[in-house]
């Protein structure tokens, strides 16, 4: 108790609790999150020497390019008001190894040149350098449960049965941290006891559906929902298993010396819609979000009492999804998930900041918003400035947010433009905040809300964990619709009537079987 207390006194500290809590602070707080080649350019313009610890190079197993918690002294030199901390992958970091051409560990065909080195992570998902002109990235080439949806169901329990799976409770996820010969529950508790900042654990995985497809493919997962349903709620609980267990290590490590846990990490969103239905989302997903989102709190508040949670997703996550998570609450009736990240502003406007403060606000915090993709990188300082004006004022009135980028900085952020974001968050985030709006905000109220029916939100009794993909119904009309509709247009160009009724025939030919597909899968499910 004496270390919470002592926590709440610290001025960084109370804006973050008082901003997560959903109350105003004295300002807003801020944060930074970077690659390693990002914190590497930020380090050397600010002309500060580069700590060659290895530690959260790549926090974690999913990760292309690295995550990195920016140092204590990188915080204190441009006056954050919180930091993080990553367990490493099972066997210290950097968790993967390299491995050449024929030395895979899975039966799996993949053309890399003779000589190229190439690396595994802790999962199997094997990586291969893809250079480009500002640098490059690990490019993912291997999913080493490719085959395994394919295969019979039974052949593919088995699969996932005897598949090497990465240990949540091994020894070297807590050897190291930003502090070089320093493990992790000693960093945290040094953060804590003597350093004013709040601090954000990660247990270093990828999300569920995230990490599901790194381990089938990303053009699998997708006709797996329709064609393997029973092979992916197998792996989606395996899944879910591992991300309660190595959050609940965590936990048992450090938990009492952690602020809050950020679960997840997802991308569930284009920048233009969800990559899945409401309907496919919340019965083949949100169960086992639920499940762990609600059991990682509970064993989190027996450690911290005001330990909060934060759900990561890139895109334009409705806010539909959100709300169903949202429903999740543990044994004693704590909201399962409090916080969300990024809060991509290039999303579309219906899963834009605004609109989800306005739906989502006197429920949840929010952290980040300052776009990475264009405005950090190309803007101006004044551009920057201007935008920071911007999402302060569309996120921060009533308090629950969290500035920091949308996402990682990179290393062609300039520099310039990181400080500026900063100090314009000191200058401009005070609050009372303006009544105002800055120039260029969305001052969108009620009508901006994204459409959606409330009855449809489906809450973890609803649907029980194993049960989700029985009741999933493919969305055989949409494509009938498309291919309808293409038919048409294409029987109206056509050059001549007999080729209008080959283009019709031939619709008509590819309708039915989609129809017949449909019935016979109907009927199989009902069963």
């Amino acid at each position: 108790m004496a270390a919470i207390i002592e926590r709440v006194l610290s001025p960084q500290r109370k804006r973050t609790f008082d901003a997560m809590n959903l109350r105003e602070p004295d300002r807003v707080p801020v944060a930074l999150w970077g690659t390693v080649e990002g914190y590497q350019h930020l380090r050397r313009g600010l002309g500060m020497e580069l700590n060659e610890n290895p530690m959260n190079y790549r926090t974690g197993s999913t990760t292309w390019t690295a995550d990195v918690s920016f140092e204590l002294d990188l915080a204190e030199k441009l006056d954050l008001d919180f930091v993080r901390i990553s367990m490493s992958p099972p066997g210290g970091s950097p968790g993967f190894r390299e491995i050449r051409k024929g030395e895979f560990p899975f039966a799996l065909d993949i053309d890399v040149p003779d000589g190229e080195y190439i690396n595994c992570d802790e999962w199997g998902v094997i990586r291969k350098w893809t250079p480009h002109e500002n640098g490059g990235y690990w490019e993912m080439v291997g999913y080493p449960l490719l085959h395994a949806t394919s295969a019979p169901l039974e052949e593919g329990i088995e699969i996932l049965k005897s598949f090497p799976w990465p240990d949540p409770r091994d020894e070297g996820c807590f050897h190291d941290s930003p502090i070089p010969g320093m493990d992790m529950r000693t960093y945290c508790k040094y953060v804590q006891e003597e350093t004013p900042f709040a601090l954000m654990g990660q247990a270093g995985r990828g999300g569920l559906f995230e990490q599901a497809k790194y381990m089938v493919g990303y053009a699998k997962i997708f006709s797996d929902f329709i064609e393997s349903p029973e092979f992916l709620e197998e792996l989606l609980i395996k899944l879910t298993d591992l991300e309660i267990e190595f959050n609940k290590t965590m936990i048992d490590v450090c938990g009492e010396y952690i602020d809050w846990i950020r679960m997840s990490p997802e991308d569930l969103a284009s920048e233009k819609t969800s990559f899945l239905s409401l309907k496919m989302f919340q019965r083949q997903l949100m169960p086992h979000y639920h499940r762990a989102f609600t059991e990682t709190k509970d064993y989190f508040l027996k450690k911290n009492p005001n330990g909060k949670i934060q759900f990561h997703s890139c895109g334009a996550i409705p806010t539909s999804f959100m709300e169903g998570l949202l429903s999740g609450t543990t044994p004693e009736g704590s909201q399962c998930v409090d916080g969300f990240d990024p809060v991509q502003p290039k999303a579309a406007r219906h899963s834009g900041p605004r609109s989800k403060k306005i739906m989502l606000g006197d429920r949840m915090f929010f952290y980040g918003g300052i776009d990475v993709q264009e405005t950090l990188p190309w803007g101006t300082e004044e551009e920057v400035r201007q935008e920071v004006r911007q999402r302060i004022w569309e996120l921060g009135k009533g308090g629950g947010y969290l500035l920091s980028s949308s996402h990682r900085l990179e290393h062609d952020v300039p520099v310039e433009n990181t400080l500026a974001m900063i100090d314009e968050a000191h200058e401009y985030g005070v609050y009372p905040l303006p009544e105002q709006p800055p120039e260029g905000a969305d001052v969108g109220d009620d009508a901006a809300r994204e459409p959606h029916d409330p009855a449809v939100v489906v809450t973890a009794a609803a649907v029980p964990v194993g049960q989700g993909f029985r009741r999933a119904r493919p969305p055989v009309l949409r494509h009938l619709a498309a291919l309808a509709s293409r038919a048409a247009r294409e029987a109206i160009l056509a050059a001549s009537a007999t080729a209008a009724f080959s283009r019709l025939t031939r619709a008509a030919s590819i309708c039915a079987s989609f129809a017949s597909l449909a019935c016979c899968r109907s009927r199989c499910r009902s069963r």
